[in-house]
């Protein structure tokens, strides 16, 4: 398969060298089928594309991470995990944790209290950039803390980062979640709770 080629070919480079497309020159191939075939690559983290037609071979990179809030599938920030990830599935965590809102239910947060199981989404990432980028995201290590917990998949247990605060108080007024849903319905009537407090 040409894919098998190309991957055979960049195998050959050393790591972080940056060379043109027009590197892998296959016979057959042409260049448009070349830059999409160095595209998946790309996502499945193999090489990283740098600019426009060059790219560099990267070292491997395999990591999982369970979400349990915005990043979810169908959620508001999920467009960080659409690429060079895959999605594995629903999850669970084996440990326990105390899972609450922030004021306006905007966003999920774990705390580590043996609350309850979580449940959420658990994703492959083949790209440390994608990793530094959720993290960036995430305000971690400042306002989230990125730990390695082990979660429960159809796939049996996998070690997964989870984002969680460690410095944060469980809420007074607020009941532990076990899921966290993408609901607007809720939102407002929290945030009309919250205006109503203010009155």
């Amino acid at each position: 398969m040409i894919i098998d080629q190309l991957e055979s070919k960049i195998k050959t480079l050393p790591y972080d060298k940056i060379v043109p497309f027009s590197y892998i020159d296959i016979k057959g191939v042409t260049v448009d089928t070349r830059r999409q075939y160095l595209h998946r690559l790309h996502n499945r983290g193999l090489i990283s594309i740098v600019d426009r037609g060059y790219f560099k071979r990267i070292k491997h990179f395999n990591e999982y991470l369970f979400v349990y809030g915005s990043l979810k599938k169908g959620f508001d920030n999920h467009r960080l995990l659409s690429k060079s990830t895959k999605r594995i599935g629903k999850a669970q965590t084996i440990k326990k944790f105390g899972m609450f809102e922030d004021s306006f239910g905007n966003y999920p947060y774990l705390i580590p209290q043996p609350i309850s199981k979580i449940e959420g989404e658990l994703y492959q990432i083949n790209r440390k950039e994608i990793l530094d980028e959720i993290d960036e995201f995430e305000g971690a290590p400042d306002f989230y803390q990125r730990e390695r917990i082990k979660v429960k998949t159809h796939k049996g247990e996998k070690v997964a980062f989870v984002y969680i605060r460690k410095d944060a108080d469980i809420p007074k007024e607020q009941e532990p979640l076990k899921i966290w849903e993408n609901n607007s319905e809720y939102k407002i009537q929290k945030f009309n709770h919250f205006l109503a407090r203010l009155n």
